[in-house]
């Protein structure tokens, strides 16, 4: 995605500023498809932000993906929630 290849190379406002609250946004979304990319999305950022972030911002919303009625968005939480710690 898009985010994943920026996230490594611009810098932190632009990460904690734009993009993961873009991330963060489409956990909601209608679409099975947008929620799992959300989730491989998250798994990637994950080594990028402060542990503090990811407990506090990060985590909750894998936990709320990890119990999607979509089986693939499941899979992908439950896979980026093993990168958390």
């Amino acid at each position: 995605s898009t985010v994943s290849s920026l996230a490594p190379v611009v810098g932190s406002d632009v990460l904690y500023g734009s993009l993961l609250p873009a991330v963060l946004g489409m956990v909601s979304d209608a679409v099975p498809n947008v929620r799992f990319n959300v989730a491989k999305t998250l798994q990637m950022l994950v080594p990028l932000l402060e542990p503090g972030l990811v407990a506090s911002q990060v985590k909750p919303k894998l936990l709320e993906l990890s119990e999607d009625h979509d089986k693939d968005v499941q899979y992908f939480a439950q896979r980026a929630l093993a990168c958390c710690g």
